[in-house]
């Protein structure tokens, strides 16, 4: 996961690609919750498999579990590295022009 967010080619073995393919699958479909994205819950996981037709076996549900918490690891880590590069604040003094410019709405 790491490698892949880092733009770096990644390697799946072969033991574990169909789980792999299972996962992207279901992160595609991930829902979020306004302050990031929200965990692949075991409902999620039950649906998908019933309407795919496939039986997940436990070391395999273990490992999409592990692959989620992971990528929500790894996306949060991005946010936060993100909103510290990104807050700059102003020198400009706020005045009443500026006011009505940034909050138009507002006006009387």
């Amino acid at each position: 996961m790491e490698d892949q967010h880092n733009g770096k080619k990644i390697v799946i073995p072969v033991a574990g690609e169909q789980v792999w393919y299972w996962f992207r699958e279901l992160d595609c479909q991930r829902t979020g919750n306004g302050f990031g994205a929200n965990a692949i819950g075991f409902q999620a996981i039950g649906e998908w498999s019933r309407l795919r037709g496939i039986t997940i076996q436990q070391w395999q549900l273990d490992a999409i579990i592990s692959m989620d918490l992971k990528r929500r690891e790894i996306m949060a880590r991005k946010a936060a590295d993100k909103e510290e590069t990104e807050q700059v604040v102003s020198d400009r003094p706020l005045s009443s022009r500026l006011f009505d410019a940034i909050f138009p709405n507002k006006r009387k």
